[in-house]
């Protein structure tokens, strides 16, 4: 029978067992793209004896089951909630580049000359906050026409490059990474891998929607054309039916505006659907990787695109895994 586990240092001090004689539990959410991944802590402290710690302190956090064991990273803490009747204490923390990342409000020209493509934007932005670059070639070798910082933090620069070049791009164990959207790749272009979800087996619960709210027939882009002193417009299909999304903002030239409706498209494509599936923890379920649900019923088996992988540690009960996901490139689930 498997074992569940967790491990919590703070700012290099091992806490764990400490944790575990006040009962706590413990959750770690791992997001995809920008979204700071989290941990969460709530402690039994009847006595009101826990002493609180500092906002910025380091939590190391592993966990999984003894022999398969993850690394979730490196967190700093943002805040501590004291809580009484009964008496208890949550300690919040999120990834720590994320964090740091969020402080970095800049005006900078990255001009073609000196940043010829994405990829060479992309590592001095991991450089101004201490990360590694993990790129994917598909989005690094993109060329870059001009591009600028404009007295804006470094998750909303990047936020935008995610719309621009049809990206994801993270935070991930002390690495800024950067793949195509929804291909379920790592930045090496190996499979993220998949994540069965069976009944009987696994699935402890789901909840999946179908919507038609976010059904556009297809996405408009323009972009200017100097030489002809003229507005031109690109579409992309999404193959559903509905009318017309826009995108209110002109794109430097037709190459740029098609890639920002293709990836558009595809956003739309993924929202028509959502679906959260309750299972035995699974301390690899990551964040852009896939679903492969079976033995549910029509309409919810098939594959799924997981959004966010949270991940419930107790000191006195099971593990379980939440997986939050919307419809993969691929298409709806079949």
């Amino acid at each position: 029978m498997k074992t569940p586990v967790f491990y919590i240092k703070a700012n290099g001090v091992d806490i764990t067992d400490k944790l575990l004689g006040l009962g706590a539990t413990m959750t770690v959410t791992d997001n995809e793209g920008l979204t700071a991944d989290r941990v969460d802590i709530d402690i039994d402290d009847k006595d009101g004896r826990v002493e609180r710690p500092k906002a910025g302190a380091i939590l190391q956090v592993i966990g999984g089951y003894k022999g398969r064991l993850r690394d979730f990273g490196r967190f700093s803490v943002d805040a501590v909630t004291l809580d009484g009747w009964p008496q208890g204490a949550k300690v919040s923390a999120q990834s720590v580049a994320a964090k740091s990342l969020a402080k970095q409000r800049q005006t900078l020209a990255f001009k073609p000359a000196d940043f010829p493509n994405y990829g060479a934007i992309l590592r001095h932005i991991a450089g101004m906050v201490g990360v590694e670059p993990a790129l994917h070639a598909a989005i690094a070798q993109i060329e870059n026409l001009y591009e600028a910082m404009a007295d804006e933090d470094g998750i909303q620069f990047l936020l935008r490059l995610c719309d621009k070049l049809g990206a994801t791009i993270s935070i991930k164990d002390q690495r800024l990474v950067a793949v195509p959207k929804g291909g379920g790749q790592s930045a090496s272009g190996n499979s993220l891998g998949s994540v069965a979800v069976t009944r009987p087996g696994n699935l402890i619960s789901y909840s999946v929607t179908w919507s038609d709210d976010k059904a556009y027939s297809s996405v408009v882009a323009s972009h200017y054309d100097r030489g002809k002193n003229e507005k031109k417009l690109v579409s992309e299909t999404t193959g559903l039916d509905g009318p017309v999304w826009n995108i209110r903002e002109p794109y430097e030239n037709e190459t740029v505006a098609k890639r920002a409706a293709k990836a558009k498209a595809a956003d739309l494509r993924r929202a028509q659907a959502s679906a959260t599936f309750g299972i035995d923890g699974d301390p690899f379920a990551l964040a852009e990787a896939t679903a492969v649900v079976s033995g549910a019923r029509a309409d919810v088996d098939g594959k799924w695109r997981i959004k966010s992988a949270t991940h419930s540690f107790s000191a006195t009960g099971p593990y379980t895994t939440s997986l939050s996901c919307d419809v993969p490139d691929s298409g709806a689930s079949e």
